[in-house]
């Protein structure tokens, strides 16, 4: 005959309120995986060069962790967590983007030192919600520090969730070849 003995496992859980935490602020542009840097390609063919229709950007197969509505699109997330002792004092929530440098030609892909000013990309917002504290549609400026949403809020907490879906302007013909760029998101509560 075996005997077997059972330790007794204790625990305790303390359930707070955020009285005492600091003010949380969290930003997602495409995929939820960390360090992702996600990709948006605008395809322009021969037959879409003179006619000024706005070509949709293509996603990298990374840029969701669901597919979208509609198609094409990117998920734009902000959350902010605020102490409950601030629960009625006004918080801000600034969301920028810079987008300095345009989209430069690659090397070796024919478009020699050519520049595409980030001002010819454009999105559209989608799931906008009728409070008003959503992600509006918009145009790169190309410049830094472009302020895409500055709230004010008295709220514990905030919940801003759109679809992006970009645009390229196509209405002046570049040279043909490769071009890459680079915009930056931040989020912050000031």
């Amino acid at each position: 005959m075996s005997a077997c003995l059972i330790k007794q496992a204790l625990a305790v859980f303390t359930y707070t309120d955020l009285v005492d935490t600091p003010r949380r602020l969290t930003l997602q542009i495409g995929s939820s995986q960390f360090g992702t840097v996600n990709t948006v390609s605008f395809n322009v063919r021969g037959e879409s060069l003179t006619n000024n229709t706005p070509i949709v950007g293509n996603p990298s197969d990374s840029a969701w962790t669901q597919p979208t509505s509609p198609a094409n699109g990117i998920l734009f997330r902000v959350t902010s967590q605020i102490p409950t002792s601030l629960a009625n004092t006004l918080q801000t929530v600034k969301f920028t983007v810079d987008s300095p440098l345009g989209l430069s030609c690659q090397n070796g892909s024919g478009c020699g030192s050519t520049i595409i000013p980030f001002n010819t990309i454009s999105w559209v917002a989608y799931q906008r919600d009728s409070s008003g504290l959503d992600m509006n549609d918009g145009v790169f400026a190309g410049g830094t520090t472009q302020t895409l949403l500055d709230l004010s809020t008295e709220n514990a907490g905030l919940k801003i969730e759109n679809t992006l879906v970009f645009y390229y302007a196509n209405d002046i013909i570049y040279p043909a070849g490769q071009y890459t760029g680079r915009v930056i998101y931040t989020a912050s509560l000031p």
